[in-house]
């Protein structure tokens, strides 16, 4: 499921993360799932606050601590096909998620870009995307215990660089 994963140091202390995923859904399903209030929990398991739409803003909401939320700025909205936030942790410089959605014979290329991440971001958030990823491909919950699972293998990815 999982066709290419890599991390790329672009400048000093900041790079990027890229995920490629073929998903067995159109691409208007996995739009739904990524701007939809009501199916953003199912995959992602943060609750949405606000409306996502080009220009606006947003907040993903994983608990009460100001560290697991995520505040969203809309770039770019161009339904089905791209989606491009910039991603703002409590204190820590924007970043920039961008995921583009390409049909493909059966079902929908999903490519995720996440840049501008401080190399202190790298592992946690590879970690996360690739659980995330593969939740929203499964449906099946997930959660913490497999992110612990995965971060080692990406810290050891991220000592590569």
């Amino acid at each position: 499921q999982s066709v290419l994963e890599y991390l790329r140091q672009t400048a000093g202390s900041f790079g990027a993360v890229r995920f490629e995923r073929v998903y067995a859904a159109a691409p208007e399903e996995l739009w739904t799932a990524w701007t939809s209030p009501e199916r953003i929990p199912r995959w992602l398991g943060a609750s949405l606050v606000g409306t996502l739409a080009a220009g606006s803003t947003a907040r993903l909401v994983w608990g009460d601590d100001p560290d697991s939320q995520v505040d969203l700025l809309v770039q770019e909205h161009k339904p089905p096909r791209l989606l491009e936030w910039q991603w703002t942790i409590n204190g820590e410089p924007p970043t920039l998620l961008r995921v583009e959605l390409t049909p493909t014979g059966g079902g929908t290329l999903l490519v995720l870009d996440h840049s501008r991440l401080p190399v202190t971001q790298f592992a946690g958030l590879s970690a996360g995307w690739h659980d995330f990823l593969d939740v929203l491909g499964s449906g099946q919950p997930s959660g913490e215990d497999r992110w612990r699972e995965l971060l080692p293998a990406y810290r050891a990815r991220v000592e590569e660089l």
